[in-house]
C-alpha cells in the first residue's frame, strides 16, 4: 500500500497555512517541514498550473464545499507531477470549519 499524502489547512489563521503534512507528502514532494508548515500550498504551484483549476479549489475553500481538481504541481527539486487533488472542510459538532484536509494522489 502506498504512502497517505495529505496536509491540514487552518482556516482561522491569515492564508489558510499548512498545519500539518503527514510523511508521504514530504516523501512524494522532496519539501520538509520547515519549508511545507506555516505556508499556504500554493507554492507548489507553477508556470504549468492551470488557473482554472486553482480557481475551482478557491471557491470551495470560500464556501466550505469539497473539490477535486488535476493540478500540475511542482516537487522542491522543480520537477513537475500530476496531482488529483481533493479538498474536504472539516467541521466541529458545531457545524463550524476547523481544519481543511486536502489529500493528493500522483502521477495521475
Amino acid at each position: 500500500m502506498g504512502q497517505q499524502c495529505f496536509v491540514l489547512s487552518d482556516p482561522k489563521l491569515p492564508d489558510n497555512p499548512i498545519v500539518f503534512a503527514s510523511p508521504g507528502f514530504y516523501k512524494l514532494t522532496g519539501y520538509t517541514s520547515r519549508e511545507v508548515l506555516g505556508r499556504n500550498c500554493r507554492f507548489l504551484q507553477g508556470p504549468g498550473t492551470d488557473a482554472k483549476a486553482v480557481d475551482v479549489i478557491r471557491k470551495a475553500v470560500g464556501t466550505g464545499s469539497d473539490a477535486t481538481v488535476c493540478l500540475l504541481n511542482y516537487k522542491a527539486d522543480g520537477t513537475p507531477f500530476w496531482n488529483q487533488f481533493f479538498i474536504a472542510a472539516l467541521r466541529d459538532s458545531d457545524n463550524c470549519i476547523v481544519n481543511y484536509v486536502s489529500f493528493a494522489f500522483f502521477g495521475v
